[in-house]
């Protein structure tokens, strides 16, 4: 008899033994003998196999007591599942294969820890003489050390108002009972049968060791949570009426709207969101609501920064967002400007180029005024003289030419303040 026959006969006890009324649970459990008894699964028997060979190949109890605390805690089919040259060679031990990684292990020894994410936050383990997992098992759980393997769980904590800690139980129930509904439930048993129509579906098996839990299945995401909510904590939760993007608010153009803006509506119905790279030092009006976007979004980069001042915009549920000069509106329309068109009324404001210090003229009109004048609802400007240089440089027909109007005149402000906060209609196709 070969040396793997034991195992597929023990397999083939498990199961009679189920039908003779021993516990169908989904625990390893071991015969008299000491031999492990591996519960049938929907990864099939040949997996369920190697887990088995894998777990009659431990060492035994007292020989090492960091291999032993590893061990009872240790999941071997998750562990095979990402480890696929150990699965595939039957005489490596799983754990001993994991204890030799020491600090720098891949692979994690259970869906709910990660060493690579442990040492982000307990950088100090990387110098201890024991695993890091060990350490972990050994007393920093119970110092309330996290071995969560997605990161940003003190963000999320921070956006639903609860600790840290509640935040990493609730992952760790929720992935334990998907990783329990893959292996056994009714949901891996689904998957496998699809495997029987199309055999490359059984590829994605070991995809179940690493499922991404909502809300973060990504640190970035929980990077866009927290400053999506840090934004709209610091502007009281609540909409408004209009809202302005501008890099500084001392802008001339920025500054002349929200004083107009004020003659018709409640300073706290105003918004402004600054996103210059520096925090800016000019002061808003009394009562006009503010965040420094640039410092609530500070961990996040360029496009994911775009994405989430978007998702600000619309979610304040304002009548009317017009742009200032701010660079990052500007580059997100790109991406999203349709789409925040479809449901906001949107205008840019743009002042009038200057020189350069190399010779050209230089602003923000000159790399964003053409790609988006026929994407906005209407284009303001600081003076006549650079609404009529936006019309001729660009050559724009009359329809779009109509679009541009000149603010320098107290009554064509007006008429746009009114146009900023009258009923919202949808925007016509274009």
């Amino acid at each position: 008899m070969s040396e793997a026959a034991p195992g597929r006969l023990r397999l083939r006890r498990r199961r009679r033994g189920e039908q003779n009324g021993h516990p169908a649970d989904t625990s390893t459990s071991r015969w008299p003998d000491g031999e492990p008894v591996v519960p049938p699964s929907n990864l099939g028997p040949e997996f369920d196999l190697r887990v088995g060979e894998a777990l009659s190949r431990q060492q035994p109890p007292g020989e090492d007591r960091e291999y032993d605390l590893v061990r009872d805690h240790f999941d071997v089919a998750h562990y095979l599942l990402q480890a696929p040259a150990v699965m595939a060679d039957p005489e490596v031990d799983p754990v001993r294969h994991f204890l030799s990684q020491g600090p720098q292990a891949k692979f994690t020894p259970e869906a709910n820890f990660s060493t690579d994410s442990y040492l982000k936050r307990q950088p100090e383990r990387r110098q201890s003489s024991i695993h890091p997992y060990a350490a972990w098992l050994r007393d920093g759980r119970a110092a309330g050390e996290i071995g969560e393997p997605v990161m940003g769980t003190d963000k999320l904590a921070r956006v639903l108002g609860i600790s840290e800690e509640e935040v990493v139980r609730l992952l760790a129930e929720r992935r334990s009972d998907v990783h329990k509904r893959l292996h056994h439930g009714k949901l891996g048993e689904m998957f496998a049968k699809a495997v029987e129509v199309e055999p490359l579906i059984g590829d994605l098996w070991p995809e179940i060791a690493r499922p991404r839990m909502m809300p973060i299945p990504w640190l970035v995401v929980a990077d866009q949570l927290s400053a999506l909510h840090a934004s709209q904590k610091a502007l009281g939760f609540a909409r408004g009426r209009v809202v302005v993007v501008v890099e500084d608010p001392a802008d001339p153009l920025a500054a002349r709207l929200v004083a107009a803006l004020q003659v018709e509506v409640e300073a706290h119905e105003i918004v402004v969101v600054t996103t210059s790279t520096t925090v800016p030092t000019a002061a808003t009006p009394p009562g006009v609501r503010r965040v420094d976007f640039a410092r609530t979004a500070a961990s996040l980069g360029p496009l994911m920064a775009q994405q989430v001042l978007v998702e600000l915009l619309r979610s304040l549920c304002v009548d009317a967002i017009v742009g200032v000069g701010s660079r990052l509106l500007l580059e997100a329309l790109t991406p999203y400007g349709r789409a925040l068109r479809a449901s906001e009324r949107l205008y840019l404001g743009f002042t009038a180029l200057e020189r350069g210090p190399l010779g050209p003229e230089t602003g923000t009109s000159a790399r964003y005024f053409y790609r988006h004048v026929e994407l906005v609802d209407g284009v303001l400007t600081d003076t006549a003289a650079t609404a009529v240089r936006l019309v001729e440089d660009h050559q724009l027909p009359d329809h779009v030419a109509a679009k541009v109007r000149s603010v320098a005149e107290d009554a064509t402000l007006a008429e746009i303040v009114g146009r900023l906060l009258a009923p919202h209609e949808e925007p016509a196709d274009d």
